[in-house]
């Protein structure tokens, strides 16, 4: 991407070659297994074990190195060196060599007495980095296993590994818990709605928190959904008695009457009014696309509709209606496709002129259940 002077900028990986002091370890390395993955995307055969894993060190994505030096460095590493592809070689050598400057045997901060430093420093003049070697062989595993055990207890970076990483296996233990808290806990209730588990994810602190509000919701509906949002409460509607709930009077069937006791339990009718179970959402004002999203036609509504149900619950009702903006109201018209074509109730209206307010006459139910 080129730069306001219009040079093109270096990459993140040219950067981290020439200047590694300037990067933050734990970074560098994850910069590091990217690049690892991404070259062997589409050939196996040039897959490096992560940092810190069981394989043999030679085969990892970075190799670890202590500073040979008195002195003590500004920065946690010193250089960085990346190696030349070699076809012919089926070791596969490590993608980099990174010298640091903690948690070594030797250097600055060493626990090994002086004169072991001052020793290696003295062999690799004479050109003999055998000693050296030798020590970073506890020098990397030290510093790998330091790196995993900083990855595995901070979300983002183990999340990301498990992710990205086919070679990481099962899914962080982070992950684990935050699926517990939605009721995603188990393998066999993921994957069976519209809306992505990770969603589910993201909103967790949403859906851990009781009771449920209608803050909450809204929050969680113009976030995945990117529109203005309300929710409506105590929207009116009938409801259905059974033949148990309604009353009766004594006959020869039932001698004593059923649910007959005036004003204690008398219902005249079949039917009740109720607004203690009935809520509404409400989306836009948005244009006619977004619009047609929300009909029962629509990718929209039943991932709208999974998500509030598994937000709610099944004890309230609910029907989403999405408000048209009043200028992008459409002529009706007979005909066109199945998206786009006039439908009652739907999408239609009867105008000669714009209309007077933003439409908001069409309601959609859907129960929201997979």
């Amino acid at each position: 991407m080129a730069a306001t002077s219009g040079r093109k900028g270096a990459s993140v990986t040219e950067r981290l070659a020439a200047e590694p002091h300037k990067f933050d370890f734990f970074q560098a390395v994850r910069l590091l297994e990217h690049i690892a993955r991404e070259r062997s995307k589409g050939d196996p055969d040039k897959a490096r074990v992560p940092v810190g894993d069981d394989g043999p060190p030679r085969h990892e994505t970075v190799r670890f190195r202590a500073f040979p030096s008195h002195t003590f460095p500004s920065s946690e590493i010193t250089s960085l060196t990346f190696s030349e592809e070699d076809p012919s070689d089926e070791a596969k050598p490590s993608l980099a060599d990174m010298v640091v400057t903690f948690l070594g045997l030797t250097g600055p901060s060493g626990v090994l007495p002086q004169h072991y430093t001052q020793l290696v420093i003295d062999r690799i003049r004479q050109k003999d980095d055998s000693l050296r070697d030798f020590l970073d062989l506890f020098n990397h595993r030290t510093v790998s296993l330091f790196f995993r055990a900083w990855e595995k207890y901070r979300l983002p970076a183990a999340f990301e590994r498990s992710a990205v990483d086919p070679s990481a296996g099962a899914e962080d233990p982070f992950t684990r818990c935050l699926y517990s808290l939605v009721g995603l806990g188990t393998d066999r209730v993921r994957s069976r709605l519209a809306v992505t588990d990770p969603a589910f994810l993201y909103f967790s602190g949403h859906f851990s928190h009781h009771p449920r509000t209608v803050t909450g919701l809204e929050c969680i509906i113009a976030d995945y959904f990117e529109l203005p949002v309300d929710v409506l409460q105590f929207q009116g509607q009938w409801l259905y008695l059974s033949l148990d709930d309604q009353s009766c009077t004594p006959s020869a069937i039932e001698p004593d009457g059923r649910n007959c006791q005036l004003g204690f339990n008398v219902v005249v009718g079949e039917r009740v009014w109720s607004v203690e179970n009935k809520f509404r959402v409400r989306l836009g004002p948005v244009g006619y696309e977004q619009f047609c999203r929300f009909t029962p036609m629509g990718e929209g509504l039943m991932p709208l509709c999974q998500l509030v149900r598994s937000y709610v619950g099944p004890e309230f009702d609910f029907d989403i209606q999405p408000v048209l903006r009043a200028q992008e109201a459409p002529e009706c018209k007979i005909g066109g496709d199945i998206m786009a074509g006039s439908r009652l109730g739907w999408n239609t209206w009867l105008r000669s002129k714009p209309l007077p307010k933003d439409a908001d006459e069409a309601v959609f139910v859907n129960e929201g259940y997979p």
